[in-house]
């Protein structure tokens, strides 16, 4: 993305929304973290109630954390990243190179698994076994760790030397771990109990983009619709 986006009215931030290419290629034909930053935030711009937002506004793409948002008088600093196992992008990614058919079985992620090789990733999609399945709300309870885990290992990176704190601290999770149809109200309950039974994280808010939904697990959990 750009290394800079500046509104000074919310009518101009959504001109600017509305301009921002927020096509994300598939992981074959040259996917990049810009390109998965770029929607996301938009994403949560959009989505966040003008109320919230203070003007003029200015959004810069760092790192340590991935971005800081100037609002009004306010500083925001926002870290970023895509909540998937690292072999299920790899399998899309030869999947979309034509191995395997087009309808399988998505296979049941495993979080910490480790790292496969490509010919062992073929193998599997050739084969498409059905692997253990879910039942009742496993899936919303496993999506929950998996958010868990991620929200923890960017805390830890956030309290590590030569990151930037700010007056307020955001993380933002790109939703795209693998399973069922997601009951996304009762996962982000989940997760919220989950978040109150372990450690305190280092972030004040917590933004989950899943479909064409926004998440906000903070004191409580808010949903918004992303236009």
């Amino acid at each position: 993305m750009k290394n800079r986006w500046h509104a000074k009215t919310s009518a101009e931030l959504d001109q600017l929304i509305r301009m921002v290419h927020v096509d994300v290629p598939r992981r074959s034909e040259g996917r990049t973290k810009d390109h998965t930053e770029r929607y996301a935030m938009a994403r949560l711009l959009a989505a966040i109630p003008e109320s919230r937002l203070s003007f003029p506004l200015q959004l810069d793409h760092d790192d340590r954390p991935d971005f800081m948002l100037s609002a009004g008088d306010e500083c925001i600093g926002i870290e970023h990243t895509e909540v998937i196992p690292g072999n299920f992008a790899h399998s899309a990614f030869l999947r979309e190179k034509c191995y395997g058919a087009d309808i399988f079985f998505t296979p049941h992620a495993v979080l910490g698994e480790p790292k496969k090789k490509g010919a062992k990733l073929i193998a599997e999609i050739e084969a498409d076994e059905m692997g253990d399945g879910w039942c009742g709300d496993s899936f919303e309870r496993d999506w929950a760790a998996a958010m868990l885990h991620f929200i923890k290992t960017k805390s830890a990176k956030a309290l590590a030397e030569g990151f930037n704190r700010y007056a307020r601290n955001w993380i933002l999770l790109y939703d795209n771990w693998p399973g069922l149809h997601l009951d996304f109200r009762k996962a982000a309950s989940f997760l919220q109990e989950l978040l109150n039974a372990n450690a305190p994280h280092s972030f004040d808010s917590i933004f989950i983009i899943h479909g064409q939904e926004l998440c906000e697990i903070s004191d409580q959990v808010t949903f918004f619709q992303i236009p």
